[in-house]
């Protein structure tokens, strides 16, 4: 070895650059980065996922919000990759979490049907989420009149409330002659559907009892990573006509 190299300090090695880390479901994957000037055209690449977007924000402060999209499929895990970012290349995680998600068609249930009585439905089911959606079983869910609050805060405005009772008390009782009962919802088969993937199920409707004619209900059906807003159109009572009025 010569008397120069003998004399040359050691390399330190360098030091690596910390990971970029990114959290949240498929399409709205976040991380928040230090103070920068105003970036422009950042762009990221992970091995094993298909990148949409990364956008750079700034918020209140003197952080930037950091917004990573990759296609919603993605299956839950850790994915590791490269970003650019001001000109400079980091590394990054994006740290992936399950969402069960399902869009139905179509997307709303309206029947008319009577008190006590049962519908079917059937329903095509598109996973949209990146983990299996199991739809089975049974559930139930409310029904109200739509226009129970109104009439709920009419009543409580309209005139001095009974001895013993708040006008929050005669809101509150009006508006739980709204509440149309439950609904019991069952699914006739079991669906498991994968992510990417469609598939249909029958829905049996049971109608409660206490639904008033004329009435119109709203309510919702959720189950396995679907909410399917449901509303029942309860018809008008038929009237009855004596032998004596219809002589006249």
């Amino acid at each position: 070895m010569s008397p120069a190299a003998r004399r040359a300090p050691a390399r330190k090695p360098k030091a690596k650059a910390e990971p970029v880390v990114f959290r949240g479901p498929p399409d709205r994957l976040a991380s928040l980065l230090p103070a920068m000037g105003a970036p422009e055209g950042a762009e990221a690449t992970l091995k094993g996922a298909e990148v949409r977007t990364l956008a750079v924000r700034p918020t209140e402060g003197d952080a930037h919000k950091a917004t990573l999209k990759i296609s919603k499929t993605t299956p839950p895990g850790t994915y590791k990759g490269t970003a650019v970012i001001e000109g400079k290349e980091v590394p990054i995680v994006a740290e992936v979490e399950g969402r069960a998600r399902l869009d139905a068609h179509p997307r709303r249930v309206a029947v008319e049907a009577k008190p006590g009585t049962r519908h079917t439905v059937e329903l095509t089911l598109l996973n949209t989420g990146n983990v299996p959606c199991d739809v089975s079983g049974t559930s139930t869910f409310c029904l109200f009149d739509g226009r129970g609050i109104e009439h709920a805060v009419w009543a409580a405005l309209e005139k001095e409330p009974p001895k013993g009772k708040g006008r929050m008390d005669v809101f509150l009782d009006d508006l739980a002659g709204s509440h149309g009962g439950l609904v019991a919802a069952k699914v006739e088969k079991a669906a498991k559907i994968a992510p990417g993937e469609s598939g249909s199920v029958t829905l049996t409707l049971r109608l409660p009892e206490r639904l008033q004619a004329g009435g119109a209900y709203s309510g919702a059906w959720e189950a396995g990573g679907i909410r399917v807003p449901v509303r029942i159109k309860v018809p008008e009572a038929k009237k009855t006509t004596t032998r004596k009025a219809a002589a006249r």
